[in-house]
């Protein structure tokens, strides 16, 4: 007890012990307030990382897909997914397909000027009209295609001359310059560029898109005269037990 004639002032042990468990059930019932919602906080938080990477690894796959050429969307396997990118383009004019043509007129393209690159014309993605394979449809890579001008009418000049094997029913031809690839591996997914005619490199040696990847899906319709290609993208991603899965599809235009 307190004595107070003495002068003293002070705590008593029991008093003192009442004080430590009060204080502590007071502590446990704060901390389990405020665990719970910072738990549901964090879970959240990473959900929301997980979506946005996967969102924004899909736009990037999208934008690439509308800038392919038509009909050069090629899926090796459900895991990988390759293109042939478009740099520009335009509708040819005074083009010889009889022969070796080695200059001609382009009309409302919009084609970089300078050196570089392959010129396609009416790509249908199969056997004999393939860009993919080398088929004449492409002019070959030791052909140099030098562009001039800008705006509604450029000059195209190929050296050595080339002989497209087919007219575009819209005259329309294409400057390419590269593949792009993706491809899943090690819970990653991965874009490539690499040379025309050639095969994607190592998955791993890519440029790194997105991580914690659980798993991926790639498939394609080519479509027909009268319906669009369809290109189907599947992504898996998972972190510390979040797991969150998106799937996009993108509409392909294949007219040549």
């Amino acid at each position: 007890m307190l004595d107070l004639s003495h002068g003293q002032k002070g705590f008593t042990l029991m008093e003192l012990i009442m004080v430590i468990v009060i204080a502590g059930i007071l502590g446990t019932m704060t901390v389990s307030f405020i665990t719970k919602p910072m738990e549901g906080y964090i879970d959240l938080t990473r959900r929301a990382e997980l979506v946005d990477s996967a969102d924004m690894a899909m736009r990037q796959m999208a934008r690439d897909i509308r800038a392919a050429l038509p009909n050069s969307i090629h899926i090796p396997d459900v895991t990988r997914l390759e293109m042939i990118h478009v740099r520009g383009g335009g509708r040819y004019d005074e083009l010889d397909f009889s022969s070796e043509d080695t200059d001609f007129i382009v009309h409302g393209g919009s084609m970089p000027s300078g050196s570089g690159g392959r010129l396609v014309i009416y790509n249908l993605g199969v056997a004999g009209a393939d860009a993919r394979s080398g088929d004449a449809v492409i002019t070959p890579a030791s052909t140099d295609v030098a562009i001039s001008g800008s705006g509604m009418q450029q000059s195209v000049a190929l050296n050595p001359g080339h002989q497209f094997a087919f007219e575009s029913p819209l005259q329309r031809v294409y400057l390419v310059d590269q593949h792009i690839g993706y491809c899943c591996a090690g819970n990653a997914l991965y874009r490539h560029n690499y040379a025309i005619g050639t095969a994607m490199p190592a998955c791993t040696s890519g440029s790194l898109v997105t991580r914690h990847m659980q798993s991926c899906a790639f498939s394609y319709d080519p479509g027909t005269q009268t319906r669009s290609a369809l290109a189907t993208l599947q992504l898996v991603l998972e972190q510390a037990g979040e797991r969150i899965s998106l799937l996009h599809q993108v509409h392909v235009g294949n007219l040549p």
